[in-house]
């Protein structure tokens, strides 16, 4: 799930400038095997969330708006659904109130993603980055 959002930042970060970048751009700005970047942009490239773009100046650019992109998305992309588990049976009180505090935080956690973009992210990335004192030698 990292890797997907380090690279999808990336995507999002040159979106304005409307210019693919490649596999090895994205790696050597973040730290993602290749093989396994390939594989997650092909599954986000199939979900509609990048286009790709064959060629000399190739490479990966996103599909739509960085904030028409929400965080849930992309973890439904990479992870899938979030599905409820079957209970069995033969349910304890505990299993039940195991589960229903299971499914409390896992509605948290989706309203949370869905409330997040990747331009959220850009936005945080580059006001992050201002505040961060810089050292000289």
């Amino acid at each position: 799930m990292e890797y997907a959002l380090l690279a999808l930042l990336e995507l999002a970060s040159h979106h304005d400038k409307k210019v693919p970048l490649n596999l090895s751009e994205i790696t050597a700005k973040q730290p993602i095997p290749e093989r396994y970047l390939e594989q997650i942009l092909t599954n986000l490239r199939r979900a509609g969330v990048v286009q790709s773009q064959r060629g000399a100046k190739g490479g990966f650019v996103l599909a739509r708006e960085p904030w028409q992109i929400t965080l849930l998305e992309i973890v439904t992309v990479v992870e899938g659904e979030r599905k409820e588990k079957e209970s069995s049976a033969a349910s304890t009180l505990e299993r039940s109130l195991v589960h229903e505090i299971w499914e409390q935080a896992n509605a948290a956690s989706i309203e949370v993603l869905r409330s997040y973009t990747l331009q959220d992210l850009c936005q945080e990335r580059e006001a992050r980055a201002q505040q961060s004192p810089m050292y000289y030698i």
